[in-house]
């Protein structure tokens, strides 16, 4: 978020903080995490964090996008790095899964929980765009089974984050999601079990 010209250097500092904080907060515990947490981390008011950074969305527009690029950006390249269309589908849902699993803030970012950070969403849709080009490009090879969409990894990856984030999900959900995705796979390249 770019501050107008002009701040006093003590706002500056208080942007800044509150930035830091931000990434902080939202890394341990997700994007809905309380403001006033965020605010305390950064050692600040509440008020000044509304004052400074307008609302949760725009804290969000603010910090993530840039992380998450930088997560997704090195993501892309290590799932273009593959040789074979199916290798580069199964990096790609590896990784997304692992992220999920590991950051909470990209785990709520993937889910869309937050749909009025406009920068959040367009990273996003980035994304899911490079999912839905390997499908259809695995799908060209002859190595995915053409029932399996874009639409059904999209939601292979919802399930992933909804369960991993659900205290009270079943403990084989994680079975689950791994047999959706060895299904997927025409059967003359399934790996013998």
């Amino acid at each position: 978020m770019n501050q107008p010209r002009g701040l006093r250097r003590d706002a500056q500092a208080n942007v800044e903080k509150l930035h830091s904080a931000a990434l902080t907060v939202f890394s341990k515990t997700g994007l809905s995490a309380p403001l006033e947490d965020i605010a305390r981390e950064a050692g600040v008011s509440i008020g000044t964090l509304y004052n400074r950074v307008g609302s949760r969305e725009g804290l969000i527009d603010a910090v993530v996008p840039a992380v998450m690029g930088e997560k997704l950006k090195a993501l892309t390249e290590r799932t273009l790095a593959e040789q074979t269309p199916r290798a580069k589908l199964e990096r790609f849902i590896s990784e997304m899964i692992d992220l999920q699993l590991s950051d909470p803030a990209m785990n709520d970012a993937m889910l869309r929980r937050f749909p009025d950070a406009t920068a959040l969403i367009n990273a996003c849709d980035r994304s899911t765009a490079l999912g839905h080009e390997l499908v259809e490009n695995a799908h060209d090879a002859g190595v995915l089974s053409h029932d399996f969409t874009g639409e059904d990894l999209m939601a292979v990856l919802w399930m992933v984050g909804t369960a991993s984030r659900d205290r009270t999900a079943p403990a084989g959900w994680r079975r689950v999601v791994d047999r959706s995705i060895a299904a997927a796979w025409t059967e003359s390249l399934q790996p013998a079990l």
